[in-house]
């Protein structure tokens, strides 16, 4: 029997292979990179083009990397509408403006590249504007019940595609939460929300052989990231791991570590605004500000290479990520449990459906917030042992979380 022919929509801005980064992006290459060790399927991914693509791409024995290249005019009119979002419009959501163009001359060429393949399915990573794929040439009825929807976010906005959404074959959510945001939505705006088979979770995952505690170099490397940084061997290490958005929660953090006062502690801020972009934000800047409380011992690292990840947490103590939002499904909390490390976050979204309460102290969001986030920094910087039960714990539930059940739950999922 033949492997599954499957095509791969991305998002059309941040490239597959991750060579800029990105979670979704991330999980694209796990899926692939999986399959060549246990094939199942023969992948086509769809990507926007970026340097370093084309070198990332080669050696894949079942997967065909098929990169949309942007010409010169059509960055040139992004550069455009970007910039006048930030200094005309004043948006808020910058990124939402940054890739407009790009992404739209994409669509068209991978509808077309659609109409022109035959595959047995297909799936939609996340962005519900990758539906205006399935509406041209007639992409919906040459692919219908073959269209997978791997959502990672909410939908907010169908951008005229409600009715080619309703008709996938299933929702591939990464939380039962998510899964229900789009029922409410599709309730919302069609009257109808999705049908029983049409809900599924694929639970997101991590190479938890890289994100492991017992890994001497990866230990190793979590001293060479201290001392980059300027941070004491026998200091007590929180770390940050994420985008700088204030859904993320980074500024409550700040504010809480500054509060807590804690005695030969630091807080380590690994990431950036846009991945690995040159792109600072007002938000980013006024972390910045903030951590001058602190003296030194808030540490920002900037955009960080995801193969050096798995040190970052290896130098760490205790992880927070305090979503102050409903974070669907984040892989810094799986990252988080796969290395070992005691995490506090927040009762938000998904993360309640990954970490339980011997992984980590889920915090209400709630106005004490701070304050609770400060109690329980510093109460694990003052014991170790609950710390190491936590990260103990955490480990054992991230062990169900690997590449492989990844790839075991796709073929599970698109067979039945």
């Amino acid at each position: 029997m033949r492997p599954k022919r499957v095509a791969v929509v991305t998002s059309g801005y941040l490239p597959v292979p991750n060579v800029l980064g990105g979670a979704v992006e991330a999980l694209d290459m796990v899926m692939v990179r999986e399959n060549e060790k246990t094939p199942r399927f023969d992948f086509t991914v769809f990507s926007a083009w970026a340097d370093g693509v084309d070198e990332a791409s080669r050696g894949f024995r079942h997967t065909t990397f098929d990169f949309v290249r942007a010409p010169w005019f059509v960055r040139a009119a992004d550069r455009c509408v970007y910039a006048l979002a930030k200094y005309v419009l004043h948006k808020k959501k910058l990124m939402s403006y940054r890739y407009i163009v790009q992404r739209l001359w994409y669509i068209r060429h991978v509808a077309a590249r659609l109409a022109k393949r035959d595959f047995d399915a297909v799936m939609i990573e996340n962005h519900a504007t990758l539906f205006m794929t399935m509406r041209k040439h007639g992409n919906m009825d040459k692919y219908a019940g073959k269209v997978y929807y791997h959502l990672h976010n909410e939908v907010t906005n169908d951008f005229g595609c409600k009715a080619e959404i309703a008709r996938v074959r299933k929702v591939l959510g990464v939380s039962r939460y998510i899964v229900g945001t789009l029922d409410a939505f599709l309730k919302k705006t069609n009257g109808e929300g999705l049908k029983p088979e049409q809900r599924s979770v694929w639970r997101n995952c991590v190479d938890i052989t890289r994100f492991n505690p017992n890994d001497a170099a990866v230990q190793d490397g979590g001293k060479t990231f201290r001392d980059k940084l300027g941070i004491p061997q026998d200091a007590t290490v929180f770390l940050f791991s994420g985008r700088l958005t204030p859904e993320k929660g980074a500024e409550e953090l700040l504010e809480a570590f500054v509060k807590a006062d804690i005695d030969n502690a630091y807080l380590v801020i690994a990431g950036a605004f846009f991945f690995n972009s040159n792109i600072v934000s007002p938000f980013e800047r006024k972390l910045h500000e903030l951590a001058k409380q602190a003296g030194d011992r808030i540490k920002f690292t900037g955009f960080v290479d995801y193969t050096d990840m798995p040190s970052v947490y290896a130098m760490a103590d205790v992880c927070c990520l305090p979503s102050i939002w409903d974070d669907p499904a984040p892989l810094a909390v799986i990252e988080s449990l796969a290395s070992g490390k005691a995490l506090i976050t927040t009762r938000s979204g998904g993360i309640p459906e990954y970490a339980d309460d011997r992984a980590a102290v889920i915090l209400e969001r709630d106005g004490k917030l701070t304050d609770n986030l400060a109690a329980a920094m510093r109460d694990f910087a003052t014991d170790p042992e609950k710390r190491a039960a936590y990260g103990a714990h955490g480990r054992e539930l991230a062990e169900k979380l690997g590449t492989a059940a990844y790839l075991n739950q796709l073929d599970e999922l698109m067979g039945e």
